[in-house]
């Protein structure tokens, strides 16, 4: 029981840094995507890379949130309520809920919910941090 709730917590983690790096890739194609494209050597790995992060985004978060659920059984099963392991749990299942209202939210409703995405996934990577140094 230990290893798969080990397991799955790594899962997590490394699915919500491949979701994480959503925004990210964005922000880097919006600021340095014409010089990496001017280099030949940069231009389809960055191309590839990019793609399926991006096109993954949804896939990626997911399935962080379905690793966190099945973390948070398995570690409440054998160690019960943990507050460290609770707050992120419950803000990933909210950054969940919030990713499908932004992506069947209306233009003017789907800026403000975007940015609450992106705040709580902020929050998320401090709760994460913490909850791994306090049961590291």
């Amino acid at each position: 029981m230990r290893e798969l709730g080990e397991f799955l917590g790594w899962f997590t983690v490394v699915f919500f840094s491949l979701s994480f790096l959503n925004p990210v890739v964005k922000y880097v194609q919006k600021t340095l995507g014409k010089t990496l494209l001017k280099k030949e050597a940069l231009k389809k790995p960055w191309q590839m890379f990019m793609k399926i992060i991006v096109k993954n985004h949804r896939l990626f978060g997911l399935m962080a949130a379905l690793g966190a659920v099945g973390h948070f059984l398995v570690q409440y099963s054998r160690w019960g309520f943990v507050l460290s392991g609770v707050v992120p749990a419950v803000l990933m299942l909210l950054q969940g809920s919030l990713g499908y209202l932004v992506s069947k939210a209306k233009k003017e409703t789907k800026k403000t919910l975007l940015l609450v995405h992106k705040i709580i996934a902020v929050l998320m990577v401090l709760a994460i941090a913490t909850h791994l140094i306090q049961m590291g």
